[in-house]
């Protein structure tokens, strides 16, 4: 085997070894309680949601665009990042490039539940990626209004369970931070509840709307954080 195809070869491993990894670590959301003790926040619970993984080279900065049937979210990061459209409607997408002239991976996965749908993988300088659910896209949808994300920078690594709600839907989800959640339309206000399961360390999260922090969480191994 030549140098170039053992380089392909061993890239490739390293890419179906992180993502059986991350699958049987990340059973992603809405699949049971998880990490709590029994029913949690006043809402009912909501259906499976849509998650995006991304990752391959650590430290690979990449710009996204993700979107639904209703919204749209652009956003940057750093490889590895879990994304997760909370209250999502089909069908869903998120399209990534990297912001380095380089040969590092950036890779990203779509996870509908525990269902797998879709991954994608691209090693060229600049290169760009997409992966979608089953049903096809039109168009983009306009920008989320209200635009409200929250944040889990970390501790790095940490497993946690959380419930996410606004005044009609709770929504329980399972993943590892880095984490940033995207509440699609949100009913008024939105709080979170967030339980570790390994305790690296405590919390540090954020919550924004429409680009501006406008509540912050640390300590462990439970926190919450709510919309002021």
């Amino acid at each position: 085997m030549t140098q170039h195809a053992m380089r392909k070869f061993v890239k490739f491993c390293a890419i179906r070894a992180a993502w059986a990894a991350l699958a049987f670590s990340l059973a992603a959301c809405n699949n049971g309680l998880g990490g709590f003790s029994g029913s949690v926040g006043n809402t009912p619970k909501g259906p499976a949601q849509t998650s995006f993984r991304v990752l391959g080279t650590s430290g690979t900065g990449f710009t996204a665009t993700v979107s639904n049937s209703r919204s749209s979210w652009t956003l940057q990061g750093n490889v590895p990042l879990s994304i997760e459209i909370i209250n999502n409607v089909q069908p869903a997408r998120m399209i990534a490039t990297k912001t380095a002239g380089d040969n590092s991976i950036l890779s990203l996965q779509v996870i509908n539940g525990t269902n797998q749908l879709e991954v994608a993988s691209t090693t060229a300088p600049f290169g760009t990626v997409q992966v979608q659910t089953r049903k096809k896209f039109d168009t983009i949808a306009p920008s989320a209004v209200p635009d409200l994300r929250i944040f889990v920078i970390g501790p790095a690594g940490e497993r946690f369970s959380a419930l996410i709600e606004d005044l009609t839907d709770g929504f329980t989800v399972d993943a590892r931070a880095p984490a940033l959640f995207l509440f699609d339309s949100p009913s008024g206000k939105v709080t979170g509840q967030f339980f570790q399961i390994q305790n690296l360390g405590g919390f540090d999260i954020n919550m924004t709307l429409n680009g501006v922090v406008v509540a912050t969480a640390m300590g462990g191994p439970n926190v919450t954080i709510r919309e002021p």
